[in-house]
Parts: C-alpha cells; sequence; structure tokens
C-alpha cells in the first residue's frame, strides 16, 4: 500500500485534505497495533497487516480492514473510493457514525474479559492432542503452507514428551527441528533463518531474517540439545548464534532486529545461486560437488535458481556435524568451512542486504535468554559473556528513571516500556541469574517486576495491560494472551512470576502467579495450544519441580577456580534438568540475597567446600556435601559425561 496509494498523487491529495494520517510502526507501538487489531478481527472477522483503520477525532474506530488496492479490483473496494465515501459520509452522517463506533467500542471490550477457569493437566493434554492432530509427520510442522517455526510450540512438546514420557511429542518436535534446519528456512550458507516457508517443506522462505525468530529457534534447538545429545541441534544452535554474532550484533553489545527479504528490490536475490556461479567461485570439480550435496540445479527451486537445501540429502546430518565441527571428534571439514566464506563472501559483494538497525528492548530480551542459555547448556562463557554485555546494553542506554523505554538507534531512546518489554527483559534478568548466580541480576529482576505488577497487572482478575497504568492511554486497554510468532507477554509474565516465586519463596510472586495463572486457563480454554508458551509454567506448577540451595566457601584462590567451574555445572543443571532452580549463597552475597529470598538465612556457609540443600515438591533431603552425590539425589549422573563437566578450556 506504501508503494501503490500512499505515493499516489491523487490519493496523497484525498489522505491531506479530509483526514489526519497517522502511520504507526507497530514495533514501536505494540499497544496501538494490539488495539486496533482487536477491532479489525472484531469487525471483520479476520486480522492482518497493513491494517486500515478509519477512527473519529478521539481516536474511536468505526471502520477497519487490512489491504486495499489504489482503486476498486476484482471485486474488492479500492482505497480511493473508500476513503471518498467514509469522507462523504462523516460530514452528512456525523452522529450515526459517533454512535457506531461507540458500539463499536463497547462490543470490543466484552470481548476482552475471559473468565477464569482453574488451570489443570487436562488443558496440557488437549493441547498435545490439539498439535497431533494438526501435525504434518512428512515435513514436520503443523498444518499446510505458509508455515511459521513457532518455537514455543516446540519447546512445549519437548517439556511435554519429557514429563509424560511421550515419544510421540519429542517426534513432532524433533522432526520440525530437522527438517527447517535441512530446508531452505536455513541460511546454509550464513547461518540464521527466515520468518516463515511459502511452502509446506520448508524449502522456499519468506527470506526476512528476524532476531526474536532467532532467538527463539536457537532456545529450541538448545532444549533439544539438552533433551537428546544429538550434536544436529548443537551445530544448528551454534550456527544461529554466530549469524546473530556477526550480523546482528551492535559495537556496544545490543542486538538489531533483523535483515530485509529483498536486495536491489527482489526478494530472495541474496540467498539463491546457479550452478555457474557456484562452479565460478569453487571451482568445477568442488563447485559440483557442493551443487549436488545442496540441492542446486539447473532449473533452480525458485524463480530459475536455487535456494541451498539439504532436504533431497540424507547424509544431511554428517554434513552438519563436520562442517560445523560439531562431531564430538574435533573434525572440523577444512574444504567445506573455506567453500561456505567464499561463498559467504561472494553473497556479501553481489548484492548487500538492508539490516534494521532498531534495537527493541523486548527482542533484545529473547537473544540475552539464548546466548546466556547457549553458555551454560554448551559450557562456553564467551556465549554468556555475549548475554552479559546486552544486559548492560539495555540497562545504560533503554532505562530513564528506572523506567524501560522501548526502542534505541543511533543515540536516540523512544517509547514507554510495554509489557513484553518489561517481561522479556526480566525474563533475561533470571536467565542471567541462573548461569551466573550474580545476585545483581536477581535484585534487576525485582525491581522490575514491582514495576510490572503495580503498572501493568489487574490485581483482581488477573492478566497484565498491555501498556501501563501512567502511560499514554488509548479508548481501551487490551490484554493479549494468545501466542503468536512470539509468545504473549502474558505468557511470558506468568514465567517471570513462577520464576520469581521458585528462586525466592516470596508469597507476593506466587499470589500474583496464582492469579495469572487462573486468567490464563481461561482465556486458553477450547484452544490450549495457542497459549504453549503460558502451558510451560502451567506445567511447572502442575508436575513436580525442585529447588536447589548450594551454600559455598571461598578461602584462597584455588576454591576461587573450583568454584567457577562448580558454578559452572550448577548453571548446566538448572538450565537442563526440567523444573529445576539453583540458588547459591556465599559470604559475600548472603546479605543481599536476604534481602530477595529471606528463607536463604536459615542456610549457614560450610567452613569449607559447599554443601548442597534439595527439595522435590514438598519433601527435602538430607544435604550433602559431594557434587556426585547431588546428582545422584537429583537422578542426573548421566550428566557426568557431558563436555562441561571434563573440559573447563571454555570456562
Amino acid at each position: 500500500m506504501e508503494r501503490e496509494s500512499f505515493e499516489n498523487a491523487a490519493i496523497a491529495g484525498l489522505l491531506n485534505r479530509e483526514y489526519v494520517c497517522i502511520k504507526v510502526d507497530r514495533e514501536e507501538r505494540p499497544d496501538i497495533d494490539s488495539v486496533y487489531m482487536s477491532v479489525c478481527q472484531a469487525m471483520t472477522g479476520q486480522g492482518g497487516w497493513p491494517l486500515t483503520i478509519i477512527m473519529t477525532p478521539d481516536c474511536r474506530p468505526f471502520f477497519a480492514g487490512t489491504y486495499f488496492p489504489p482503486t476498486a479490483r476484482y471485486g474488492s473496494v479500492g482505497l480511493q473510493e473508500l476513503l471518498t465515501a467514509a469522507a462523504a459520509q462523516w460530514k452528512l452522517e456525523k452522529e450515526k457514525i459517533l454512535d457506531s463506533a461507540e458500539q463499536i467500542t463497547a462490543y470490543v471490550k466484552e470481548q476482552e474479559q475471559p473468565t477464569a477457569a482453574e488451570p489443570g493437566k487436562d488443558m496440557v493434554h488437549l493441547a498435545f492432542r490439539q498439535f497431533a492432530d494438526n501435525f504434518d509427520k512428512k515435513n514436520g510442522g503443523f498444518g499446510g503452507a505458509p508455515k511459521f517455526p513457532t518455537p514455543h510450540n516446540l519447546m512445549f512438546l519437548l517439556e511435554y514428551g519429557i514429563r509424560e514420557n511421550s515419544r510421540e511429542a519429542l517426534d513432532m518436535a524433533e522432526t520440525t527441528l530437522i527438517q527447517m534446519y535441512r530446508g531452505g528456512i536455513f541460511d546454509h550458507i550464513g547461518g540464521g533463518f527466515s520468518r516463515y516457508s511459502t511452502d509446506d517443506r520448508w524449502l522456499v522462505p519468506h527470506f526476512e531474517k528476524m532476531l526474536y525468530d532467532n532467538a527463539l529457534l536457537a532456545i529450541a534447538y538448545l532444549e533439544a540439545y539438552s533433551r537428546t545429545g544429538r550434536k544436529l541441534y548443537e551445530c544448528v544452535a551454534k550456527k544461529v548464534l554466530g549469524y546473530v554474532e556477526r550480523e546482528l550484533t551492535d559495537a556496544q553489545g545490543g542486538f538489531y532486529c533483523g535483515q530485509d527479504a529483498d536486495s536491489d528490490g527482489v526478494e530472495g536475490k541474496y540467498y539463491v545461486f546457479t550452478q555457474e556461479e557456484i562452479r565460478r567461485i569453487l571451482g568445477a570439480e568442488e563447485g559440483d560437488a557442493f551443487c549436488v550435496r545442496y540441492g542446486i540445479t539447473s532449473n533452480g527451486n525458485f524463480e530459475g535458481k536455487s535456494i541451498p537445501n539439504l532436504l533431497g540429502n540424507k547424509d544431511y546430518e554428517r554434513i552438519c556435524e563436520e562442517q560445523f565441527g560439531c562431531d564430538g571428534g574435533g573434525h572440523i571439514d577444512g574444504a567445506g568451512r573455506e567453500a561456505f566464506e567464499k561463498l559467504y563472501e561472494y553473497r556479501i559483494r553481489r548484492t548487500p542486504l538492508h539490516k534494521d538497525d532498531k534495537i527493541l528492548v523486548s527482542w533484545n530480551g529473547w537473544m540475552i535468554c539464548a546466548f546466556a542459555k547457549a553458555g551454560a547448556v554448551l559450557g562456553d562463557k564467551r556465549y554468556v559473556d555475549m548475554a552479559v554485555r546486552a544486559e548492560g546494553f539495555v540497562r545504560q542506554n533503554l532505562m530513564k528513571d528506572g523506567r524501560l523505554q522501548v526502542r534505541y538507534r543511533d543515540g536516540d531512546v523512544a517509547g514507554e516500556g510495554k509489557l513484553d518489554d518489561y517481561t522479556c527483559y526480566i525474563l533475561a534478568l533470571l536467565e542471567l541469574y541462573q548461569v551466573t548466580f550474580q545476585t545483581a541480576y536477581l535484585e534487576q529482576a525485582a525491581r522490575c517486576a514491582e514495576i510490572l505488577l503495580e503498572q501493568f497487572f489487574e490485581q483482581e482478575k488477573g492478566g497484565f495491560y498491555l501498556y501501563a497504568e501512567d502511560g499514554e492511554q488509548l479508548f481501551m486497554r487490551t490484554k493479549e494472551n494468545y501466542d503468536g510468532a512470539m509468545p504473549s507477554g502474558n505468557s511470558v509474565g506468568a514465567r517471570v512470576l513462577h520464576k520469581l516465586a521458585q528462586i525466592t519463596g516470596e508469597t507476593k510472586w506466587q499470589e500474583a502467579l496464582d492469579k495469572q495463572l487462573y486468567y490464563l486457563a481461561g482465556a486458553m480454554e477450547g484452544y490450549p495450544s495457542g497459549h504453549s508458551y503460558a502451558l510451560l509454567t502451567m506445567m511447572e506448577v502442575l508436575y513436580s519441580t525442585k529447588e536447589l540451595i548450594c551454600t559455598l566457601s571461598c578461602d584462597s584462590d584455588s576454591d576461587t577456580e573450583k568454584q567457577k567451574i562448580l558454578l559452572a555445572q550448577l548453571a548446566y543443571l538448572a538450565e537442563t534438568i526440567p523444573g529445576l532452580s539453583v540458588i547459591v549463597k556465599t559470604q559475600k552475597n548472603g546479605e543481599a540475597l536476604g534481602g530477595l529470598a529471606p528463607y536463604i538465612q536459615n542456610y549457614p556457609i560450610p567452613e569449607k567446600g559447599e554443601q548442597f540443600y534439595l527439595c522435590s515438591g514438598s519433601q527435602c533431603m538430607q544435604p550433602v556435601s559431594e557434587f556426585t552425590q547431588l546428582l545422584r539425589l537429583l537422578g542426573a549422573e548421566g550428566a557426568a559425561e557431558h563436555d562441561i563437566f571434563k573440559d573447563f578450556k571454555r570456562f
């Protein structure tokens, strides 16, 4: 519409003459997008972008739609005719329009009030069955084209598979993760995933890459690796994070939004190759081998050219492990690595991509979680350092008087922080605490969570509003609870409250969590699979959890080195054992930690070594002082075989 209509002289003249025109960036103003998308769905039965709203001067809508051609086409009304008719009606029947706007407002507000329900395992099981009924057994994913990765659905299935010992759930998640990697939605040359696949095989993507997709997918692949030990998942996660580090990381540590689909005005031009190009870059012999391996043919698979993919290559797992040096034996296919570097450099010179270099708090929260988790699961401190640096960027540049802002670009900061900004940032802080055990992250998380409850939470019925009570007020306050491409702020809010309650033992977090889960259970009735991230928290509550308290002494430099290794091992356990939270008390952090989690004051610091206190459900076990004893209590003796328990060079 931007090119067709808003740059059309006749339509622009009509807009400027009859209307006050406002164009909204939905990434910077998700509150406006949410409120008026609710209107569009209520009035038309569907939504989408671009979103077109005509409203009164006091911002109450009376017409909603999505895309309109410039003029009438194939039975569809044109924007020019629509604008002309609406302007005439406003002049002739203003009172009728105002009355209609009032009725629309009342109706939409009524739809925003789900009835609370009691959380139960029946919802969890129903969600699984809904996924199973919609699963594509051949290609992975759910339903037909277009297919979206929706990583939080896969996280739910992985968790459900472990909790319920369901091989079917694990197979659904793993098949999807594998087929997405094999397809063209994954960038085999430079790493990272595109937004979605236009076909049901994951072959032809919409080539735009977004930060949030890659953050959530990295988390999903890391979850799969920690559950199965399958090296392919480790390799894909590393490739995704390598792409983000190389192409979407600001010099100060924040993460950019993403990269466009188009190059030189042509979608996908950056990503596709011909056989002749490959042969010219790599040489005839190596080029032919590459084409066979990655499905690059003379006819092509996308507008006469080829998207590199492994859908036709049954040797995809060995290729992945060798190419990225993840085969467990330290083997790196040097020739293959060199070929990829040549193709990557050629691609950049041939058709550079436009980069969206905004830095959004909410999306950065997800990527901080991904890097922190990678550091713990893979035993690589470099990833943790990336997460620490990004959080420092947010705290330094996107907080004003203790309140979050929305976005940063070239030194300019704008927007009052919305629900997603707070919940994703708090989740990132809690993730950083769980992999570093630095109390400052827990303190910052608690401070921001206080604002979350004070400014966004409905105390009586539960549920978080999209924007703050003291923020700019729209004609209504919405509560988004359905998970779309990203988990909703209400789903993440539940997870944040659960983590705070589990770590600190404070009743205020638990009481808010109870209300939140009842609100979400009511919202998801009938269609729980649309709330998969909320179900992750529900499972934490409905199934068994474990709380581990570790008290540490530190008497010498050798103890400090030993402690560093122990903390890395504890972080690994916290990230890989379902339902486990870990809190670490030392002489140095004892006072601050006691203020956040008062119960911790009852746990003495030993004169030497460490002491482990493990509780499971309502049962607390006898404390132990040996790490091997702890692993036995956790039923995690196999964890000792992981590299993080053998090789600490990276830490």
